[in-house]
């Protein structure tokens, strides 16, 4: 998206959210629990009122210690202090959904169901809603990385590591720093990615997971790492990513990397042992950004910000203070195979209490460009955009 109104591009949803600064949840039940938990994991909880619900025995009783109400209360009289979030299954949520543009509730504004409301990849409405009516920056996700190194030379590497020239490992403290910044303006990041390289072998990884674990894991969801399956984390690792509840992607290049630096079953074991969360990262193929042989120097300013609106990668990557547009294009200029211009980012040491909304519309894929430099040499990273798939793994000879 290219900016025209910059800090104020959401200025007419963020004034009727204002004025629909409560809500009610439609359907007092286990999905209307779940999004309950959900806010309350992210600090929005105290903005529900209440439930509303047919069940006479729940009105009389109320549920999760809210008051439980009669649709009336929306059907019979128009009502514009809530926002109405449905929370039911088919078929009632249609009937719901339908029940309430009749009664002249414009969806997607006055109401929501709960899945559309909820933060996937760029869709806009929560942070919107939490930033309009709480002052918070929400985001979906967040990566760093505090070092490049890798033992891997992965043909088709999405970081572009078999092309850096000299890998490089950052000072703890200067990566504790970081966070500070970055967490210091983000509220919550639903999924907080340590990358690499092969990030265990960052030799201060244990450190900053305790640094991030003690200051800031009630600002993250999912605390996560991606490991290649080639290194055994140890016992003390292991302990610590238990203690901050991370998650561990572990990837399969079994096919791929040579029986000596396959050490996947035995990670298995050691994470199964310390009883850390890990998630069997296996993929039939990886998309091919193909920066080698795509060229859309044709392509005009303005089919550049529509193909990188189209792209829509949501993968918010930060560094030394700065918040990237594209992580790939970040990427691949640190392998020296791209250039990006001060457009590309948004530098947080910057940052003051009244550029928050401007905050909220880059990590909604605006920028003053529109698109990213890499877009003239990118094929794009989702299914609708990029039908180039390459196997996993490949390796290069060094």
């Amino acid at each position: 998206m290219k900016w025209n109104r910059k800090g104020h591009q959401f200025d007419y949803i963020g004034r009727h959210f204002r004025k629909r600064n409560k809500l009610f949840v439609y359907g007092a039940a286990e999905m209307g629990k779940e999004f309950l938990d959900r806010l309350e994991k992210i600090g929005l909880l105290d903005m529900v009122d209440g439930f509303i619900d047919r069940d006479v025995q729940k009105q009389a009783e109320g549920f999760e210690g809210r008051p439980v109400l009669s649709p009336d209360i929306v059907f019979q009289e128009y009502e514009e202090h809530h926002l109405i979030i449905v929370a039911m299954h088919e078929p009632v949520c249609s009937w719901i959904l339908d029940r309430l543009q009749q009664a002249g509730y414009i969806e997607n504004l006055d109401y929501f169901h709960w899945d559309t409301f909820w933060i996937h990849l760029n869709e806009p409405y929560l942070p919107l809603y939490a930033l309009y009516t709480q002052d918070k920056v929400i985001i979906s996700s967040s990566c760093c990385i505090p070092g490049d190194t890798c033992n891997l030379r992965c043909k088709h590497c999405l970081n572009f590591t078999p092309y850096i020239e000299h890998f490089e490992t950052r000072e703890l403290q200067e990566v504790c720093e970081d966070m500070d910044l970055f967490f210091k303006w983000i509220d919550f990041t639903f999924r907080h990615q340590i990358s690499g390289g092969e990030p265990l072998l960052y030799p201060y990884l244990k450190e900053l997971i305790e640094y991030i674990g003690t200051h800031y894991r009630n600002k993250i969801d999912v605390f996560e790492i991606v490991i290649n399956g080639t290194n055994v984390p140890s016992d003390q690792l292991c302990k610590c990513m238990n203690k901050y509840g991370m998650t561990v992607y572990l990837d399969n290049y079994v096919q791929t990397i040579s029986p000596e630096q396959n050490y996947r079953e035995e990670i298995i074991r050691q994470l199964e042992m310390h009883q850390v969360n890990w998630v069997d990262n296996t993929v039939e193929d990886w998309f091919d950004l193909d920066i080698f042989h795509t060229d859309h120097s044709d392509m005009s300013e303005e089919e550049l910000t529509e193909y990188f609106d189209h792209c829509s990668n949501p993968w918010h990557y930060y560094e030394r203070g700065k918040i990237y547009a594209c992580n790939f294009a970040k990427f691949a200029e640190r392998a020296g195979l791209n250039q990006e211009n001060e457009s590309a980012c948004f530098d947080l040491s910057c940052m003051n209490a009244g550029r928050k909304a401007e905050l909220v519309e880059f990590l909604l894929n605006y920028n003053d460009q529109g698109y990213v430099q890499l877009c003239k040499h990118c094929a794009g990273y989702w299914d609708h955009i990029n039908p180039k798939r390459v196997p996993v793994a490949i390796q290069m000879e060094r």
